[in-house]
């Protein structure tokens, strides 16, 4: 009985490890997109993808559309997230909230890199927080499976 307990304690305890880290990630990532800074793009790179080849292929068109949503702003609110986010996953009342805010987030940018951007190292890193996300969603399956109705056999 002694035994279960300590490993119980050792999972929550690894849980909010890597809660707490993938929160202050957030908060820095956050922070960080706050100053609008703008890729670099060649009128010469605009020049051969776009107009000689009719294409919008990474970089040049994940550079567009990054330049876009952080002119626009859009950035700016994924960023306010990202810190809300981060806040409320190193809070241990809220670290659920904050990771069921954060899992469409990162699931949108690990997309994004993937779709748009595709550089490999890139889509590693993104699909490992992705992936780290999803397990420590998973921690609280059977407070969400009750919240949702869900039968814990299922």
């Amino acid at each position: 009985m002694e035994y279960k307990i300590i490993k119980m304690n050792k999972k929550h305890l690894i849980h909010s490890i890597c809660t707490i880290m993938l929160g202050v990630f957030f908060i820095y990532k956050g922070i960080d997109k706050i100053p609008v800074k703008l890729k670099d793009i060649s009128a010469e790179e605009i020049q051969q993808t776009i107009i000689e080849k009719n294409s919008y292929e990474a970089p040049v068109g994940y550079k567009i559309t990054m330049n876009t949503m952080r002119q626009s702003g859009f950035l700016k609110l994924i960023a306010f997230f990202q810190i809300i986010c981060g806040i409320l996953m190193i809070i241990p009342w809220t670290r659920l909230i904050g990771l069921l805010i954060l899992f469409p987030i990162i699931f949108n940018i690990f997309f994004m890199h993937v779709f748009f951007d595709n550089r490999i190292d890139e889509n590693i890193v993104t699909g490992g927080i992705l992936l780290l996300t999803l397990i420590l969603c998973s921690y609280y399956y059977k407070r969400l499976s009750k919240a949702l109705y869900l039968k814990e056999g299922m």
